[in-house]
């Protein structure tokens, strides 16, 4: 006897039979439901994390080049390389400083840019004449347009009249909005000659890569001999409090599901328990019809694997076509005080095997446990049949 009418049985059973099965219906609903869910949660928390991801490299750089001390040691061969290589760059001089503006103060992290080097997309076409202040770290200090502002830096003093801490005045000239609050509530960007008439250095302490960089480049880098030693940092070394906690965040969604997985499964092994001593009888028919005990058993749970990976195909697509639908024509619903107006949407393969796995996996164990007591229940069809005579 062929398979396909055996499962062509089962399923109008499930859904047209008189005495069919709500529980396990419910059960495919909800297994449908998490594969879907899963599927639509990932693409939408994968996008958010990446435009998260991508603003900060585009500020902090994916690269940073750090050098011991302030210096102008192989900085002409690095650029060179940099340069043939085609790495967006520049280097600068950073320090931490306190501002003051009349009775306010705040600390901040002051960035001297060398400006004959390739300037960041954010900080183009603004103006250095003076400060380039984060818009949130001006507020805090109450300046304006034009308003002179102390940069006092702690760690470097003069003697005079005991020790005193070095400062400069300037004027604020442009603000930036960086849409990273903590960009835009602690740094400033000036020319590289302010920040070392500040510290009466010449030179830099480090330069930022923007975008992608091979190994390839970075060993011939770190192969360079220098007088002052340096160190290479990633994105991710620079930003670990971020991405350990963009990977909890991650981690914890799909504990979440998984535990909404267990209740379906729950419901899974209920219906299929049930679903298993209804089609008893019908069962019995078949093997007297010629087909072997053990075929039969074995059928059954095939279709509780064909099931529960239907459903989980037809629910992982649904949530595929769901994201891209609101990738092509989402629009911009959510406040203006959001970074992102839209849902974004980055689903990658991991993601997709991700949200099928997990339902059918957890559903594949529990309807075995339902499959292993139906077998124990069904070890001989004859002395069911006597029974019943």
């Amino acid at each position: 006897m062929k398979t396909a009418p055996f499962f062509r049985y089962f399923f109008s059973y499930i859904l047209r039979a008189k005495t069919r099965q709500r529980l396990l219906f419910i059960a495919v609903v909800g297994l449908f439901l998490s594969a879907f869910s899963l599927m639509v949660i990932q693409g939408i928390m994968g996008g958010l994390q990446k435009g998260l991801i991508a603003r900060s490299k585009a500020i902090n750089g994916s690269h940073l080049i750090q050098f011991s001390e302030i210096t102008n040691s192989s900085l002409v061969e690095i650029k060179d390389i940099l340069t043939k290589e085609d790495v967006p760059f520049y280097s600068e001089i950073e320090i931490e400083v306190m501002l003051k503006h009349k009775s306010f103060v705040a600390p901040a992290k002051i960035h001297g840019i060398d400006l004959t080097d390739e300037i960041p997309e954010f900080l183009k076409e603004k103006d250095f004449k003076g400060l380039v202040m984060g818009s949130d770290l001006a507020s805090k200090v109450r300046l304006q347009f034009l308003d002179d502002v102390q940069i006092i830096s702690p760690g470097v003093t003069d003697s005079l009249m005991g020790e005193v801490p070095r400062f400069l005045s300037e004027s604020l000239s442009d603000y930036v909005y960086t849409e990273l609050s903590e960009v835009d509530e602690f740094e400033v960007w000036v020319r590289a000659g302010f920040v070392q008439n500040l510290m009466r250095k010449k030179g830099i302490n480090q330069i930022r890569l923007f975008g992608e960089v091979s190994p390839e480049v970075r060993k011939k880098i770190e192969l360079l001999k220098t007088e002052t030693s340096f160190r290479w940092i990633t994105w991710e070394e620079m930003n670990n409090a971020l991405v350990w906690s963009l990977n909890l965040e991650t981690n914890v969604m799909l504990f979440l599901f998984i535990s909404m997985s267990f209740l379906v499964a729950i419901a899974i092994t209920s219906g299929l328990l049930i679903f298993y001593s209804k089609i008893r009888k019908d069962l019995m028919s078949f093997w007297i019809l010629g087909m072997a005990q053990s075929q039969l058993i074995k059928l059954c749970f095939h279709f509780t694997l064909i099931l529960s990976a239907v459903t989980c195909l037809f629910g992982g697509l649904m949530g595929f076509i769901t994201l891209k639908v609101l990738e092509s024509y989402g629009h911009d619903f959510m406040p203006d005080i959001f970074v992102e107006r839209r849902l974004p949407v980055d689903l990658g393969p991991l993601h997709i095997l991700t949200s099928l796995f997990i339902p059918f996996a957890i559903s594949v164990i529990f309807s075995y446990f339902s499959f292993a007591h139906f077998k124990k229940e069904n070890q001989s069809f004859v002395s069911i049949v006597r029974s019943l005579g």
